[in-house]
């Protein structure tokens, strides 16, 4: 699987926190931002003010530079890191890193959701070794998946 057959991102709500913290501890710009009171922007808005803060940030392959042990091992780190636990694992590693943080935020009524959203693929297999998983449950994170075109293989 390439890294343009899927996406995964972050979605971060929180009652008040400000957004520019979250883009702190995680070192990721994100997609969208706002912050709990701020005016709404959307025609649609029911109230003129956002009622929880909200960011969405995309998560990018670790970064592999050249390896010591040769081509090999630099074609091998490349493949590993287009597969989607290995942005995932990463993420979650920086993470775990400021877990104080972040255990304090859902204990504030925040909640983060990984979405990995599934683009364009005959055929999608995710692999989540123990530790990933326990990484999740650690930071308390919902992980959510979306595969287009499931329901086109399956008729």
């Amino acid at each position: 699987m390439s890294p343009q057959d899927f996406s995964i991102a972050l979605r971060i709500r929180h009652p008040s926190i400000d957004p520019n913290e979250v883009t702190r501890k995680l070192g990721i710009e994100p997609q969208h931002a706002w912050r709990a009171g701020e005016p709404r922007h959307d025609d649609d808005a029911g109230s003129a003010l956002h009622r929880e803060t909200y960011w969405v940030g995309l998560l990018t392959p670790p970064p592999f530079g050249p390896s010591p042990w040769g081509q090999a091992v630099d074609e091998s780190l490349r493949q590993a890191a287009g597969l989607p636990q290995a942005s995932l694992y990463f993420t979650l590693l920086k993470m775990k890193r400021s877990s104080g943080f972040w255990r304090e935020f859902a204990d504030q009524g925040g909640t983060v959701e990984c979405l990995i959203q599934v683009h364009k693929t005959d055929r999608f297999q995710l692999d989540l070794s123990q530790a990933l998983l326990l990484a999740l449950v650690e930071l308390r994170i919902t992980l959510s998946l979306d595969v287009e075109g499931a329901l086109r293989a399956a008729a």
